[in-house]
C-alpha cells in the first residue's frame, strides 16, 4: 500500500518496480467528480490525465488479492500482472507508460 502522493502512475511505479510486476490501469475506473470535469473541460485537457499523474493526493494505492472481496472504500482500478519482458513498470489503457508520470524527487 502507498498514498498517491506523487501521483497515481508514479507511485504505482514504485509498487511494480520493488515487487518486480506490472501494474496494468484503467482510467475508465476512475471516477471524475464533476467540478474536476468542468475545470478540465475550461482547460481543454482530459481530467483522468490529471488523476493519473497529479500528486498530493490524499488516497492509497494498495493491492490485494483477486480472491477476496476488496474492504470497504477501495474501488477495483486495475490488476497486477507478472513482469513482461520489458521488465516491471505501469500499463495504462493497454499501453505501457514511460513517462514520469508525476512527481520526481531530485
Amino acid at each position: 500500500m502507498i498514498d498517491v502522493s506523487d501521483g497515481l502512475i508514479a507511485d504505482a511505479r514504485h509498487i511494480a518496480e520493488a515487487s518486480t510486476v506490472v501494474m496494468s490501469l484503467s482510467s475508465a475506473s476512475l471516477e471524475v467528480p464533476e467540478e474536476m470535469r468542468a475545470t478540465a473541460a475550461a482547460y481543454n485537457v482530459d481530467p483522468r490525465l490529471w488523476m493519473l499523474t497529479g500528486g498530493e493526493d490524499h488516497a492509497l494505492l494498495a493491492t490485494f488479492s483477486g480472491k477476496k472481496k476488496l474492504p470497504a472504500g477501495f474501488v477495483e482500478i486495475g490488476t497486477v500482472e507478472s513482469s513482461d519482458e520489458d521488465g516491471p513498470g505501469v500499463i495504462v489503457d493497454g499501453i505501457r507508460d514511460n513517462s514520469s508520470g508525476g512527481h520526481r524527487h531530485f
